[in-house]
């Protein structure tokens, strides 16, 4: 089935998550088995052009602040040559109207840079960092990958993941375990109430953390025939031992239902009585506590 892009650039499989430790990493994984996408493999798989370009484009069309932005004469002629609005308010276009078309000139061009140098491409992949939005104005063919996982192994995963020094998730310093929890579970829920709303225009599945962890073949299979490539399953299993230092359980099957040994009972049910009716809505469906 041959893939083209809307003005020139690439289709783009935009990856979604509601909160790190989602399953990202082993989604593109199994999305650089197939040549025929192309992203920076290197780990973690987290150079992002496309959202570096949404993000250029509208910063370049930002309304011009004399207040906030260097005007014409320092912009042109000044030392600092950070990238800032057009320094000046145009009485022969509307700058803001101009981000959509920036974009879309933007991504074709680097798009047809990348297929002079991996001809037989058809997608470029990437885990998003900004919203669907903005590929959808620009006229960019997008589909979207929404990977969803129990939000109680996730907050596990990621305490053991930060335990080892590693900073973000959204953790602020000194906060309280209390607040963190808190404002974990409101994070998810904007963002499964995105995923949820999100417009039947869009082409879009929804997979499973779980599934991945214990039917990655059947993933493999449901992805590839979507996007009408071939993705190794096996080959991204082979590779399991390399990725020791980015797993915090010694199989993918204990990380399913971790939260009964590393959460407290008032966590658990704090975060089910929250977000449970959400993720049915989703087709995640919470098992009944059974926490120890």
């Amino acid at each position: 089935m041959p893939v083209t892009g809307t003005a020139g650039g690439l289709p783009l499989i935009g990856v979604r998550v509601a909160e790190g430790r989602s399953g990202t990493t082993l989604m593109m994984q199994l999305l650089a088995t197939a040549p025929e996408i192309v992203f920076d493999r290197r780990y973690p798989a987290e150079y992002r052009f496309f959202s570096y370009l949404a993000r250029m484009s509208q910063a370049m069309t930002e309304p011009f602040d004399d207040q906030l932005h260097p005007g014409v004469t320092e912009f042109f002629f000044g030392l600092d040559q950070r990238l800032s609005p057009i320094p000046f308010r145009s009485d022969v276009v509307d700058v803001p109207s101009l981000t959509a078309p920036f974009l879309r000139a933007l991504w074709a061009a680097w798009s047809g840079s990348v297929r002079d140098a991996h001809p037989g491409v058809r997608y470029y992949a990437e885990k998003l960092a900004v919203p669907i939005d903005i590929a959808v104005r620009a006229g960019i063919d997008l589909r979207v990958i929404d990977i969803i996982r129990d939000p109680r192994d996730m907050l596990a995963s990621i305490r053991a993941f930060t335990a080892r020094g590693i900073e973000g998730f959204g953790r602020v310093a000194g906060q309280s375990e209390e607040d963190y929890v808190d404002q974990y579970i409101e994070t998810l829920r904007a963002q499964y109430e995105l995923m949820a709303s999100t417009p039947s225009t869009i082409d879009r599945v929804l997979i499973r953390y779980e599934d991945c962890a214990t039917s990655l073949q059947d993933v493999a299979r449901t992805l590839g025939s979507w996007l009408g490539v071939r993705l190794d399953a096996t080959l991204v299993l082979a590779q399991r031992p390399s990725y020791a230092h980015h797993t915090t359980t010694s199989t993918a099957q204990d990380s399913i239902g971790r939260w009964q040994h590393d959460l407290s009972t008032t966590e658990a049910s704090h975060i089910e009585s929250e977000l449970g009716a959400l993720l049915a809505e989703l087709g995640y469906h919470l098992p009944p506590t059974s926490h120890p």
